[in-house]
């Protein structure tokens, strides 16, 4: 196994961390499995056990686990690397656009199909949102004040979180800075992952039915 599998794997084990599993029952003795949407995310853990610290602290490190894997693949941790396993000269080398991105969309797969809860998990927000904090920061900052800005108005966690990943899509589409390739493909995969993981959602707001905090 080369080293940009590797990397791919560890994004994935990383990414299936159910954090929000493990600070609910810490913090609240609750299995959101059973409780709330049934969700593993900041959102579900904030209603079932409260923001703080059990909500906060999900978030923190489901952005984290995004993070990580952006930072494991980019070219800031190429010397370690290459001394271990090698890298071959192509566009999976380390600090390739289609590595890094594909380590974040590994790290949002592992996220929201956790083999460890038999491939259940969150929605991906949390996630992807810190893969984008480092692979695109005024993409991050526009969703971010986008997803504030709805949730204060309608106090609806999915709309704010799908109106934050419209933002951070067409922020980064018309960013100077962003540049057409193949990695493209992983960060549409990204936001379809979401998408999808969204679509109970997506009816509920259609219908009027989705829940306030």
């Amino acid at each position: 196994m080369n080293g940009s599998l590797v990397i791919l794997l560890l994004s994935l084990v990383g990414g299936s961390i159910p954090f929000g599993l493990i600070f609910a029952r810490i913090f609240g003795g609750a299995d959101l499995r059973s409780k709330g949407s049934g969700n593993i995310g900041a959102t579900n853990v904030s209603r079932v056990v409260g923001f703080w610290p059990a909500g906060f602290l999900t978030f923190v490190m489901d952005a984290l686990k995004g993070s990580a894997a952006v930072a494991m693949a980019g070219e800031g941790s190429a010397p370690a690397w290459e001394g271990w396993i090698g890298f071959p000269a192509d566009a999976w080398s380390l600090g390739s656009p289609l590595l890094v991105w594909s380590a974040a969309l590994f790290s949002v797969l592992g996220h929201c199909f956790s083999p460890w809860l038999r491939l259940r998990g969150g929605k991906g927000v949390a996630t992807a949102f810190g893969a984008i904090a480092l692979l695109s920061p005024w993409a991050a900052l526009s969703g971010g004040l986008g997803f504030a800005l709805v949730f204060l108005a309608s106090r609806v966690g999915s709309l704010s979180s799908l109106v934050g990943l419209l933002l951070v899509s067409v922020t980064h589409a018309v960013l100077p800075s962003s540049e057409p390739g193949p990695h493209l493909w992983a960060g549409a995969l990204i936001l379809f992952t979401v998408l999808a993981r969204h679509e109970k959602n997506l009816d509920a707001l259609i219908d009027g039915r989705e829940s306030q905090f």
